[in-house]
């Protein structure tokens, strides 16, 4: 089984930006790991930060756009 760099999410505040920018960045390390990526070797954390970073801008620029994660939300 592969050990992910970012620990399974608890619980999120939808709208901060800390919480929303590690919320995608653990759905990308999901997404690769599910493709049969290698952390350490595929990626490392800040490339999962790198490629979180324009989806994050994004869904700040429109507020009517939600991402809809698996996670409980504080």
């Amino acid at each position: 089984m592969t050990k992910p760099l970012i620990k399974e999410l608890d619980v999120f505040a939808r709208g901060a930006l800390i919480d929303e920018y590690l919320a995608m960045a653990y759905n990308v390390e999901q997404s690769l790991i599910a493709a049969g990526g290698v952390p350490g070797k595929d990626y490392t954390l800040l490339d999962l930060y790198k490629l979180a970073q324009p989806l994050v801008i994004e869904l700040f620029r429109d507020d009517s756009r939600q991402m809809e994660y698996d996670i409980p939300q504080r």
